[in-house]
């Protein structure tokens, strides 16, 4: 691992950890036993190191939406790719829960959350579109567009709120996972879950 990934890597973790407002470009070279200089040397300050980390959500995120439509062949499904989807946010969890000092304290960060925040709300449109085609749900496109929009919310809660601190880090995923289908469940037809679903990322012919 070169010096930049190092960087980001402790960064990331630090980050996570502390929160980004508590954490300096310095306090990042000292935990990695570098000079200054030399972290200048990959980033001109916290601020390109936070664009660095959104930009690698952001391509974690597009790696998982090119996945969509080969693993997702039926409405049980989702809850894996939601648990996949949970575990990329957990990673750069620090992200989403100090979004305000993202937004507001390093504003030239402000049109790259943006950014991201569309892609996410389109990435949870695209999920309810693919879940319409496989088992009709039965809402409008303005009543599908608001469960997307609270799907993802609610994800986006659970990253910043956990409900059940003492649990690991996995078992608070699963949790989430599940509490965020039982917001899709009302919507599907009851023959559209079965109890032998077809194994994730293969979808056959369809």
């Amino acid at each position: 691992m070169g010096t930049r990934e190092r960087i980001l890597d402790a960064s990331l973790t630090l980050f996570n950890e502390q929160g980004t407002a508590a954490i300096s470009a310095l306090t990042i070279a000292t935990a990695l036993g570098i000079s200054p200089g030399n972290l200048y040397y990959h980033f001109r300050g916290k601020e390109e190191i936070l664009a660095a980390l959104l930009s690698e959500c952001d391509l974690a995120l597009n790696r998982l939406y090119r996945r969509m439509d080969a693993e997702l062949c039926s409405a049980e499904d989702f809850e894996p790719f939601l648990l996949s989807l949970l575990r990329v946010g957990r990673h750069f969890r620090c992200l989403f829960r100090d979004q305000e000092v993202l937004r507001f304290a390093h504003p030239g960060l402000a049109q790259t959350w943006r950014r991201l925040l569309r892609q996410l709300r389109q990435t949870s449109q695209q999920l309810l579109q693919r879940l319409d085609r496989l088992s009709p749900l039965q809402l409008s496109q303005h009543e599908r567009d608001q469960l997307a929009d609270s799907l993802m919310l609610s994800a986006l809660a659970s990253l910043c709120f956990e409900l059940e601190p003492d649990n690991d880090g996995e078992a608070q995923l699963l949790h989430s996972a599940a509490t965020l289908f039982a917001l899709l469940r009302p919507h599907l037809p009851e023959t559209s879950i079965s109890p032998a679903p077809a194994p994730h990322g293969q979808c056959g012919g369809r």
